[in-house]
């Protein structure tokens, strides 16, 4: 069954780079633990929607940290485990993003401008003397005392871990936000029904009668009008078309036009 994360995005004449309240939340699933890391699209909107878009083809997956420099950084992303490899294409750079403190993860580069990819690195101190020379995306919210203990597994003279720290998957894991996207909506959140290949589509309404929910790929087009009955007080209705989706990141809304306020939609398989 298809996943569903809903969270709040303000898509202003249909930029990424405006956000409202709760952010994308990743977890890391490895061999030595689990981590939760807060992705800052409204700041680095091209290297969050980078990194999506690899756990969504669940890229990440059995990757290794091919290098742990203790007190440093911990950094992974390349398949090939060797720390030459990556994606297969570039980014470009975001250096006005975020610090390099503590914490935070960054965009790992070959050194030269727009050469990042896949390789990714979690700040274990506050490296501020890294900012402007690599993107900066997130930040680790839960349980970073595992990132600190990756940082201190045993290192052969090239920084790789002798014993490997294996990213088992990753994936996105996010919590329903809320939205007042019209003066009759509110609390509006989609969510996968466990028991069906359906999803249901949760709100208050302050009014009874007929209503549309839009949904919108990344590029802003309109790929589906689904007719809905509401009634005063709490709805909650199963939709099919959501569930039919493919991977991918849409974004919807209820009787609005493209330039309203819409909530990000990320499917995942």
């Amino acid at each position: 069954m298809k996943r569903l994360f809903l969270h709040l995005f303000l898509l202003g004449m249909l930029c990424l780079s405006s956000i409202a309240k709760s952010q994308t939340q990743v977890t890391f699933y490895t061999s030595m633990g689990t981590f939760v890391a807060q992705l800052e699209e409204k700041k680095a909107p091209i290297t969050v929607a980078n990194f999506i878009k690899l756990v969504n083809e669940k890229f990440y997956d059995s990757i290794i940290f091919h290098r742990v420099v203790k007190g440093f950084v911990i950094q992974g992303g390349d398949p090939t485990g060797t720390g030459n490899g990556g994606c297969g294409y570039t980014i470009a750079d975001e250096f006005d993003s975020m610090s390099n403190v503590i914490r935070t993860l960054g965009m790992a580069n070959e050194g030269t401008p727009h050469s990042g990819g896949s390789q990714f690195y979690v700040n274990l101190a506050n490296n501020i003397f890294l900012d402007h020379k690599y993107s900066v995306f997130g930040k680790v919210i839960t349980n970073f005392t595992v990132v600190q203990n990756i940082g201190k597994v045993a290192v052969n003279g090239s920084d790789r871990p002798l014993t490997d720290v294996v990213m088992d998957s990753v994936r996105i894991t996010l919590a329903n936000g809320i939205d007042n996207r019209t003066t009759e909506i509110s609390e509006a959140s989609i969510t996968p029904n466990p028991l069906t290949e359906k999803s249901v589509l949760t709100f208050t309404s302050l009014k009874t009668g007929k209503g549309t929910l839009n949904v919108y790929n990344h590029l802003g087009v309109n790929i589906a009008q689904i007719n809905i009955e509401k009634h005063e007080g709490f709805n909650a209705i199963s939709i099919d078309a959501i569930a039919q989706l493919p991977a991918g990141i849409y974004y919807w809304v209820i009787d609005g036009n493209e330039n309203n306020k819409k909530s990000k939609l990320v499917v995942t398989e």
